[in-house]
């Protein structure tokens, strides 16, 4: 995957940007947004920013929600919430003619998603879901190596107060709806073929088997800890000639502009050329519908 910044024809304005949400990504947001205000001919401004608590960030407003949705200035917002709140913000954003990037997951079912992206085509602007884990080189690196036969995607993470709450968060394979999309991107169509899920008061461990159309597996492991040392996600690959390729990032780590930057360039490129990323929005919906597969196997009782 080509991660390099791509230029766009020049847009001719300033567009007005807004965050909604000022956690750990909504900071990155704000922070960036401060520190680069242009991109190839594309120039923008942070209007402001959104939270529940008051803030003071030296270069930036804090505004209300209203006035994210009503002010004609703000043409742009970032949805940076917890995963909750994103439908609702989402639909508004769309709602009221702006242009929309919200981190994953877009929504919380597959339905919603589809009902996301018709209601930007129809409204005329662009509907971006974040996945700052797809900008490396990793396919690059598996293109280059022997044949896989098998990929093992493992994520081990912390509770944080509401990615644990599978009814106002999502079930754990649309909260955590990127390592779908991982799969998608490097190992192709996969579909749902199996899984598992059990908790306890501490913990609660989710797998995925997968099946690329050649036969090839993938299995995604999901584990989540009331108490964690911290966030671990490995991406291995068994290859046909006994080896093992660990995909790790090329780049240098801290490198700038940082992941959450390159995004937003790429939001910024179908804003101004008119056109939401195909590409994107095909991953989105498919890896909500294989998502939703694997709900169907591994907690088929539940009522999300």
């Amino acid at each position: 995957m080509d991660i390099t910044p791509r230029r766009v024809e020049m847009s001719g304005k300033v567009y007005g940007v807004a965050v909604i949400g000022l956690g750990k990504a909504g900071r990155a947001r704000v922070r960036d947004l401060l520190q680069y205000t242009s991109h190839g001919d594309v120039q923008w401004c942070l209007k402001g920013f959104v939270s529940r608590r008051t803030l003071e960030i030296e270069g930036a407003k804090q505004l209300t929600e209203d006035e994210v949705f009503t002010r004609e200035d703000v043409e742009a917002i970032l949805i940076c919430t917890e995963n909750g709140l994103h439908e609702r913000l989402v639909r508004k954003g769309l709602e009221n003619g702006k242009h929309v990037l919200c981190e994953y997951p877009l929504a919380l079912s597959l339905k919603v998603a589809k009902e996301f992206f018709e209601m930007a085509e129809r409204k005329g602007v662009i509907l971006h879901e974040e996945n700052i884990g797809l900008l490396n080189d990793y396919k690059e690196q598996l293109e280059q190596s022997t044949p896989w036969k098998h990929c093992d995607i493992t994520l081990k993470g912390s509770y944080n107060g509401w990615v644990e709450d599978h009814k106002t968060s999502g079930p754990p394979f649309v909260c955590n709806v990127s390592l779908i999309e991982t799969a998608c991107h490097l190992c192709g169509d996969v579909k749902a073929v199996g899984g598992t899920y059990s908790e306890n008061l501490d913990s609660f461990h989710a797998t995925a088997h997968l099946e690329a159309p050649d036969k090839r597996t993938v299995t995604i492991s999901l584990r989540r800890f009331k108490e964690s040392d911290g966030r671990e996600k490995s991406i291995i690959f068994q290859l046909q000639d006994g080896t093992v390729l660990n995909l790790r990032p090329s780049k240098t780590p801290g490198a700038k502009p940082g992941l959450f930057m390159r995004d937003f360039y790429n939001f910024m490129e179908e804003v101004t050329s008119g056109k939401i990323d195909q590409e994107m929005k095909d991953r989105t919906l498919r890896a909500f519908q294989i998502a939703e597969d694997i709900h169907r196997i591994i907690m088929p009782k539940s009522n999300f």
